[in-house]
Protein backbone atom coordinates (compact mmCIF):
# COMPACT_ATOMS: atom_id res chain seq x y z
CA UNK A 1 0.00 0.00 0.00
CA UNK A 2 1.42 3.39 -1.59
CA UNK A 3 1.29 6.52 1.15
CA UNK A 4 -2.21 8.53 1.27
CA UNK A 5 -2.80 10.57 -1.72
CA UNK A 6 -0.12 8.71 -3.60
CA UNK A 7 -1.79 6.96 -6.71
CA UNK A 8 -0.31 3.39 -8.04
CA UNK A 9 1.50 2.82 -11.22
CA UNK A 10 1.74 -0.04 -13.03
CA UNK A 11 5.12 -0.69 -11.93
CA UNK A 12 4.18 -0.61 -8.37
CA UNK A 13 1.76 -2.87 -8.84
CA UNK A 14 4.26 -5.44 -10.94
CA UNK A 15 6.64 -5.01 -7.94
CA UNK A 16 4.29 -5.66 -4.79
CA UNK A 17 2.97 -8.74 -6.67
CA UNK A 18 6.20 -10.19 -7.98
CA UNK A 19 8.36 -9.35 -4.39
CA UNK A 20 5.26 -9.68 -2.14
CA UNK A 21 4.07 -13.20 -3.25
CA UNK A 22 8.44 -13.89 -3.07
CA UNK A 23 8.36 -12.43 -0.05
CA UNK A 24 6.09 -14.46 1.19
CA UNK A 25 6.63 -17.91 0.22
CA UNK A 26 10.08 -17.20 1.52
CA UNK A 27 8.99 -16.25 5.07
CA UNK A 28 6.30 -19.28 4.72
CA UNK A 29 9.45 -21.62 3.85
CA UNK A 30 11.47 -19.74 6.65
CA UNK A 31 8.56 -20.53 9.13
CA UNK A 32 8.08 -24.50 7.67
CA UNK A 33 11.43 -25.28 8.41
CA UNK A 34 11.88 -23.79 11.54
CA UNK A 35 8.74 -25.73 12.97
CA UNK A 36 10.19 -28.98 11.72
CA UNK A 37 13.24 -28.47 12.97
CA UNK A 38 11.98 -27.26 16.41
CA UNK A 39 9.77 -30.30 16.11
CA UNK A 40 12.73 -32.86 14.90
CA UNK A 41 14.96 -31.11 18.30
CA UNK A 42 12.69 -31.42 20.65
CA UNK A 43 10.56 -34.55 20.07
CA UNK A 44 12.26 -36.77 17.38
CA UNK A 45 15.64 -35.72 19.05
CA UNK A 46 16.86 -35.07 15.36
CA UNK A 47 17.33 -31.70 14.19
CA UNK A 48 17.17 -30.84 10.85
CA UNK A 49 20.78 -31.17 9.05
CA UNK A 50 21.71 -27.77 8.01
CA UNK A 51 19.24 -26.33 8.98
CA UNK A 52 20.60 -22.96 10.49
CA UNK A 53 22.21 -22.34 6.97
CA UNK A 54 19.08 -22.52 5.49
CA UNK A 55 17.52 -20.46 7.67
CA UNK A 56 20.48 -17.82 7.16
CA UNK A 57 20.72 -17.94 3.63
CA UNK A 58 16.42 -17.58 3.50
CA UNK A 59 16.38 -14.79 5.85
CA UNK A 60 19.00 -12.50 3.88
CA UNK A 61 16.57 -13.08 0.84
CA UNK A 62 13.59 -12.17 2.40
CA UNK A 63 15.26 -8.77 3.89
CA UNK A 64 16.87 -8.14 0.48
CA UNK A 65 13.55 -9.06 -1.14
CA UNK A 66 11.37 -6.87 0.79
CA UNK A 67 14.13 -3.91 0.29
CA UNK A 68 12.30 -2.53 -2.74
CA UNK A 69 8.98 -3.20 -1.46
CA UNK A 70 9.61 -0.84 1.87
CA UNK A 71 11.11 1.51 -0.23
CA UNK A 72 8.85 1.81 -3.44
CA UNK A 73 6.25 1.98 -0.29
CA UNK A 74 8.22 4.38 1.75
CA UNK A 75 7.49 2.58 4.98
CA UNK A 76 11.72 3.47 5.98
CA UNK A 77 11.90 5.13 9.13
CA UNK A 78 11.51 8.47 8.45
CA UNK A 79 12.21 11.84 11.06
CA UNK A 80 9.25 13.68 10.85
CA UNK A 81 9.77 16.68 13.67
CA UNK A 82 10.08 19.73 11.30
CA UNK A 83 7.54 18.23 8.62
CA UNK A 84 4.74 20.54 10.49
CA UNK A 85 7.23 23.62 9.70
CA UNK A 86 8.79 23.19 6.71
CA UNK A 87 7.99 24.78 3.35
CA UNK A 88 6.59 23.33 0.51
CA UNK A 89 9.00 24.18 -1.88
CA UNK A 90 12.17 23.01 1.00
CA UNK A 91 10.12 19.82 1.51
CA UNK A 92 10.47 19.35 -2.44
CA UNK A 93 14.10 19.77 -2.28
CA UNK A 94 14.94 18.07 0.71
CA UNK A 95 12.72 14.85 -0.87
CA UNK A 96 14.30 15.02 -4.24
CA UNK A 97 17.78 15.04 -2.14
CA UNK A 98 17.09 12.31 -0.02
CA UNK A 99 16.17 10.34 -3.10
CA UNK A 100 18.69 10.88 -5.10
CA UNK A 101 21.51 10.37 -2.33
CA UNK A 102 19.66 7.09 -1.12
CA UNK A 103 19.52 5.80 -4.97
CA UNK A 104 23.16 6.90 -5.33
CA UNK A 105 24.31 4.47 -1.69
CA UNK A 106 22.10 1.66 -2.68
CA UNK A 107 23.48 1.66 -6.37
CA UNK A 108 27.00 1.79 -4.86
CA UNK A 109 26.25 -0.94 -2.50
CA UNK A 110 23.99 -3.07 -5.43
CA UNK A 111 27.48 -2.88 -7.36
CA UNK A 112 29.95 -4.04 -4.89
CA UNK A 113 27.36 -6.76 -4.10
CA UNK A 114 27.57 -7.70 -7.85
CA UNK A 115 31.69 -7.93 -7.63
CA UNK A 116 31.04 -10.15 -4.22
CA UNK A 117 28.97 -12.52 -6.17
CA UNK A 118 31.44 -12.65 -8.71
CA UNK A 119 34.04 -13.74 -6.61
CA UNK A 120 32.11 -16.07 -4.81
CA UNK A 121 30.92 -17.77 -7.67
CA UNK A 122 35.15 -17.59 -8.85
CA UNK A 123 35.87 -19.46 -5.68
CA UNK A 124 32.20 -21.62 -5.95
CA UNK A 125 31.72 -20.32 -2.08
CA UNK A 126 29.49 -22.51 -0.60
CA UNK A 127 27.82 -23.05 2.73
CA UNK A 128 29.97 -25.17 5.32
CA UNK A 129 27.40 -28.39 5.97
CA UNK A 130 24.92 -29.04 2.94
CA UNK A 131 27.41 -27.10 0.20
CA UNK A 132 25.03 -24.78 -0.88
CA UNK A 133 26.50 -22.42 -3.77
CA UNK A 134 26.53 -18.50 -1.92
CA UNK A 135 26.30 -16.48 -5.55
CA UNK A 136 23.18 -17.05 -6.42
CA UNK A 137 22.09 -15.24 -3.18
CA UNK A 138 24.92 -12.81 -3.72
CA UNK A 139 23.06 -11.44 -7.11
CA UNK A 140 19.91 -12.10 -5.74
CA UNK A 141 20.81 -8.88 -3.05
CA UNK A 142 22.40 -7.32 -5.77
CA UNK A 143 19.85 -6.56 -8.02
CA UNK A 144 17.55 -6.10 -5.13
CA UNK A 145 19.39 -3.77 -4.10
CA UNK A 146 19.52 -1.90 -7.69
CA UNK A 147 15.89 -2.40 -8.12
CA UNK A 148 15.62 -0.53 -4.62
CA UNK A 149 18.14 2.20 -6.31
CA UNK A 150 15.78 2.51 -9.41
CA UNK A 151 12.52 3.00 -6.80
CA UNK A 152 14.47 5.84 -5.20
CA UNK A 153 14.75 7.98 -8.32
CA UNK A 154 11.61 7.13 -9.38
CA UNK A 155 10.27 8.69 -6.36
CA UNK A 156 12.44 11.46 -6.27
CA UNK A 157 9.94 12.17 -9.78
CA UNK A 158 6.65 11.72 -7.33
CA UNK A 159 5.73 14.71 -5.01
CA UNK A 160 6.76 14.27 -1.40
CA UNK A 161 4.66 12.76 0.90
CA UNK A 162 4.10 15.57 4.09
CA UNK A 163 3.75 12.61 7.07
CA UNK A 164 2.58 15.64 9.47
CA UNK A 165 -0.01 18.29 8.90
CA UNK A 166 0.79 22.00 8.79
CA UNK A 167 -1.18 23.56 11.30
Amino acid sequence: MLPAGRSETAFDRVLGAVLGTSVAAVLFAMMALTCIDVFGRYVLNRPVPGGLEMIEILMGATVFLALPLVTQREEHVTVDILDAVTPDAVLRIQHVLACLLSAGVCGVLAWRLALRAARMYGYGDTTAVLKIKLYPLAYTMSAMMALAAVCLLLLALRPPVRRVRKG
